[in-house]
């Protein structure tokens, strides 16, 4: 699994997956369908180090502090990793651009 940042899109997006072709088939069920230029261009592959800074710099529901931040993305990382194992998930929306909440 790798974390995949998409930076050069129109909107922003953190995912979590196995390979590119389910972080960008996320991107498109959940943040926005890809435009011609876009579907050329291809995410950035970033370290957990990097996920997680980036993950504590959002506005995660629920969670106050840089600790809750932490805990939540563990956790959100340890149960998609079940969910992979069981075949029931195949990418995790881990940061969305505000401007579509």
């Amino acid at each position: 699994m790798k974390f995949y940042e998409f930076n050069y899109f129109e909107y922003y997006a953190l995912i979590l997956a196995k390979d590119d072709i389910e972080a960008i088939k996320g991107y498109e069920e959940v943040v926005a369908d890809l435009d011609d230029e876009e579907k050329e261009l291809a995410p950035d592959i970033i370290t957990e180090k990097e996920a997680l800074e980036k993950y504590i710099k959002g506005h995660i529901e629920g969670c106050e502090t840089n600790e809750e931040k932490e805990k939540d993305f563990y956790q959100a990382i340890n149960n998609f990793k079940k969910f992979v194992k069981e075949s029931t998930e195949k990418y995790l929306i881990l940061l969305i651009d505000g401007g579509l909440i």
